[in-house]
């Protein structure tokens, strides 16, 4: 893949006509994104919806799903089979960010859907927990390629901008705000179909249910894209300031990544346990649970405003309310405080998710694979947060949560010294202004 941008303006791929520009567009009142670009966002958006429901469904269920499958209640069983996941997945993401250098995306994509969807159908026929194990490591292989859709999608709000900077992140807000939308409605939606599944009278029919989900959209992207001009390449980030400084963008982007999934993870194993332990219900404690997810979709359309705003300073401002957050449901003596807490944590979380994935698309930009590159090390980032978890709450319920408004913490002083450090190395010298 080539970068379609060159000094802030796009190139128009040969395959394609050119694009009205805004003033044209507008003049025209052609503004609105043709229908079949519209058509390709949403599949790309289900297809994130699905990876997202798909990984996470059954995870709460496993020990159940084992014990009626395979008659084995050795809790082991499940610390194995996830971990094997895990790692498949680790080894696969940055296969197929190499491939996308050769491959535009929604191919990529497609293939991943078909693959999926025979490993779905596999997986609810197989006959031991060995083989489960070893169809579920290669369904997350599939999967994995189904990431790819992110990129895919922000590269689509991006091109058909109409601003005329359609690698801003005003650009790229829209499609974000799309994915932390979803990311949101998805762990809801994960939940109630896991128990779904669990609940069946025979639970194969259930996992074997998401290869008809797989061959669906498999179908509707194939339809789109036949509608639809040969794919562009995406962008690739610019090196800013040279290729150190770039590095130094997408290490930064990495770390930051990694501490606020870490610390978003490790806050949640415990926290039905700690409020019930305040004296609650686990009904209460549950929708305590799920509080930050509705507080956190009602700051989405202020997204927007804020960034034009506080600009640079929304990340680590945004990092630091979600840090007070947990902050003040770690110190919560009572109900009233640790509502008031989750409110907080959900109202820094739906911007501190945005500006994070700001971050990251402006070091990596949505072609070749730095995006997987930098989502590998998000992933290994979360291996230790389980272990972080259960340790912390070995000596208290509520550390974990002390834990994870550190982490934050940690996080927005590193943007804050990487803010000042990009600002002194491009600062120009002084010298030059008498040159």
């Amino acid at each position: 893949m080539t970068t379609h941008t060159h000094g802030g303006g796009a190139t128009t791929h040969p395959a394609e006509p050119a694009q009205p520009t805004a003033p044209a567009a507008a003049a025209t009142g052609a503004t609105a994104v043709a229908p079949p670009a519209r058509h390709l966002r949403g599949v790309l958006i289900a297809v994130i919806a699905l990876y997202l429901v798909a990984e996470t469904a059954l995870a709460p269920f496993l020990p159940q799903l084992f014990a009626r499958l395979y008659a084995i209640d050795d809790t082991g069983a499940t610390g194995y089979y996830l971990w094997i996941c895990r790692i498949i997945g680790l080894a696969a993401l940055p296969l197929w960010g190499l491939a996308a250098r050769r491959w535009p995306a929604h191919r990529l994509v497609l293939t991943g859907l078909l693959a999926s969807a025979a490993c779905d159908l596999a997986l609810g026929l197989a006959p031991t927990y060995t083989a489960f194990t070893a169809l579920s490591a290669a369904s997350v292989a599939a999967n994995c390629s189904l990431l790819l859709a992110y990129p895919a999608l922000i590269g689509e709000y991006s091109r058909h901008a109409t601003e005329g900077q359609p690698d801003s992140d005003t650009a790229r807000l829209a499609g974000i705000r799309a994915i932390v939308a979803v990311f949101h409605l998805a762990s809801i939606a994960a939940t109630a179909t896991g128990a779904a599944v669990l609940a069946l009278p025979e639970p194969r029919l259930g996992i074997s249910a998401f290869a008809l989900l797989d061959l669906l959209l498999a179908a509707l992207l194939l339809r789109t894209l036949r509608h639809l001009p040969a794919p562009r390449p995406g962008h690739r980030a610019p090196h800013p300031a040279g290729r150190t400084a770039w590095l130094l963008l997408l290490a930064s982007a990495a770390l930051i990544g990694v501490a606020f999934d870490f610390a978003i993870s490790v806050s949640r194993p415990f926290f039905t346990t700690h409020a019930t332990e305040l004296g609650t219900s686990t009904t209460v404690a549950a929708a305590l649970f799920l509080l930050p997810s509705a507080a956190a979709l009602a700051t989405l359309p202020a997204a927007r405003h804020c960034l034009g705003r506080y600009g640079a300073t929304l990340l680590p401002a945004s990092l630091a309310v979600t840090g007070a957050g947990l902050g003040v449901q770690y110190l919560a003596d009572n109900l009233p405080v640790l509502a008031a807490g989750r409110v907080l944590f959900g109202l820094g979380l739906g911007l501190a998710q945005i500006a994070v994935e700001l971050r990251m698309f402006r070091a990596t930009g949505t072609a070749g694979p730095a995006f997987t590159a930098v989502e590998t090390v998000r992933s290994a980032g979360l291996i230790a947060a389980p272990l972080a978890a259960a340790a912390a709450a070995g000596h208290d319920l509520g550390l974990p949560l002390g834990v994870a408004a550190a982490a934050l913490l940690a996080a927005a002083l590193l943007t804050l010294a990487f803010t000042r450090s990009r600002i002194r190395t491009t600062a120009p010298d002084p010298k030059d202004a008498h040159a």
